[in-house]
């Protein structure tokens, strides 16, 4: 097995097919198929073979997908990388993984002069026009004719290193297989009917699993087309968003906001039929205000990097239950809800933790045995959220394990106040974070921020939260801000918020 035979199909029939565009650029099937070999053979001809990680520090650009071919086709294994980390952040990772060679953006050359000293065997791929003397020319390689048979690969063989975001202490190599995506990418077409008509947009970043998958496993196996965009603004996405090509696209809920602040002219494409949304919890409040103005297209997802990405989603053809993540994948994807201190498998609508197991379930971080360790249990993948399955079989998140707050001995889940919070109308965005205390072990601390030309007082949430919560529950704190601290994929850092109380 070899991912890098995912373009097969649609190789042999549609080749005149385009399968990425992006940035004023478009590479057809046939033209990704070339080009990747050629980029390949350039790898293998400068020493890379099989097992050789490279890292991809790139935006959403169609040269990802070419790169990504490329070093599967000759059996290395990608590692990927935001491109907006700083220079110290990217030295630990391609230090931690060990890359042979970097394949960046000539914008990204000034970040990553401060580093050669500490990487001197490191080569460094630039895509771009400026290629300093001694690095490779990422054009020249995809434009040298070149022969490059693929690889063959075990099934279990590593097919990415993608690292987690590191909300806790560094971040860590996730393992994944080729079997991990192609088994995930293969689910994903069944439950969500995708056919070659689809076109995915990657408005997300692909050096994340949430949209990584969707443009070079799901879509391109299904015979479908990607596009991808990294810059852009509210202007540009009503013209993009309403390109009647599209038809589905990744979000994450800071997005989906985003659009319920365009005009009410704006419409999206007559032919989007799935809004997956994911990489962060979906506040029931703003699904619905979504469905009433845009019509009941969002599918929200369960799912983490090393589910490679989705465990769950919402049914396309089923009921939508507002505030769940829907049904676990098909083909063997399994969702279940254990007590974290005994392990015991729990019964419908007990909270616990939920677990996964499947084909979909990665390998391990890389050269971390002891947190690899910790994360299975029985077989079982630990994902960390506190979560409780209903007699119709949906998934609903109550929290993070490590975001239950606990109120002078009780239980104060901060999803739900969150949720509650959610409703006040001059509230965007809120997140809940648990300010320690010396009498009560925690109080509930609200961060918010406010639609456009809306405000209230600290007094007002105060007083509303009392009407929609218990007690322990009402937020003693209210800090304003204008926004919330996010990751590159739009997840609010609760973490940052939690430095802001330290700093106090």
């Amino acid at each position: 097995m070899n991912l890098a035979y995912v373009i097969k199909d649609g190789l042999a029939q549609t080749p005149d097919k385009v399968l990425f565009d992006g940035d004023g650029r478009q590479f057809t099937y046939a033209e990704v198929a070339r080009l990747s070999e050629n980029f390949g053979a350039g790898l293998a001809a400068h020493g890379y073979g099989i097992s050789a990680r490279i890292a991809v520090v790139l935006p959403n650009i169609p040269e990802y997908g070419l790169a990504i071919y490329g070093i599967w086709r000759i059996g290395a294994e990608p590692v990927l990388i935001n491109p907006q980390l700083t220079a110290p952040e990217l030295a630990y990772i391609l230090q931690d993984a060990q890359a042979e060679a970097i394949i960046l953006p000539d914008a990204l050359l000034p970040v990553f002069e401060t580093l050669r000293s500490q990487l001197p065997t490191l080569k460094v791929i630039v895509i771009g026009a400026e290629v300093p003397a001694g690095d490779l020319s990422f054009a020249a390689l995809v434009s040298t004719p070149g022969n490059c048979n693929i690889v063959e690969r075990d099934p279990d063989d590593i097919a990415q290193i993608m690292y987690t975001s590191g909300t806790t202490g560094q971040p860590k190599g996730a393992l994944v297989s080729h079997n991990n995506l192609f088994a995930n990418a293969k689910a994903g077409i069944e439950f969500l009917s995708v056919t070659n008509n689809d076109h995915f947009f990657a408005l997300l970043p692909v050096f994340h699993a949430f949209a990584f998958n969707g443009a070079f496993v799901l879509f391109p196996l299904a015979g479908g087309s990607t596009s991808f965009e990294y810059r852009y603004t509210p202007k540009k996405l009503i013209t993009q968003l309403s390109d009647p090509r599209y038809t589905v696209m990744a979000a994450v809920p800071s997005l989906l906001s985003t659009l319920m602040r365009l005009p009410e002219a704006f419409k999206l494409s007559p032919n989007m039929r799935c809004i997956l949304s994911g990489g962060g919890a979906l506040p029931p409040a703003l699904e619905q205000e979504f469905t009433a103005r845009f019509g009941s297209i969002i599918r929200q997802g369960y799912g983490m990097t090393e589910c490679c990405p989705y465990a769950g989603c919402t049914p396309l053809h089923g009921p939508v239950k507002f505030g769940s993540v829907g049904v676990p994948f098909p083909q063997g994807h399994e969702l279940g809800v254990r007590d974290p201190l005994s392990g015991a498998f729990l019964g419908n609508g007990q909270v616990g933790e939920l677990v996964v197991r499947g084909p979909h379930v990665f390998k391990g971080y890389w050269n971390k045995p002891q947190a690899t360790a910790d994360t299975f249990v029985d077989g079982w993948l630990r994902t960390g959220d506190l979560g409780y399955r209903d007699d119709d079989g949906y998934y609903f998140i109550v929290d993070r394990l490590k975001d239950m707050l606990i109120v002078g001995g009780e239980k104060v889940f901060s999803r739900e106040v969150e949720d509650a919070l959610m409703t006040f109308p001059a509230i965007r965005e809120v997140a809940i974070i648990g300010d320690p205390d010396p009498d009560k072990g925690e109080l509930v601390h609200a961060y918010v921020s406010f639609k456009e030309g809306l405000s209230a007082t600290e007094a007002e949430i105060i007083a509303f939260a009392r009407t929609q919560l218990t007690a322990v529950k009402v937020p003693k704190k209210v800090t304003i801000l204008e926004d919330l601290p996010k990751s590159a994929l739009g997840k609010i850092l609760k973490r940052e918020l939690r430095k802001m109380v330290v700093a106090i």
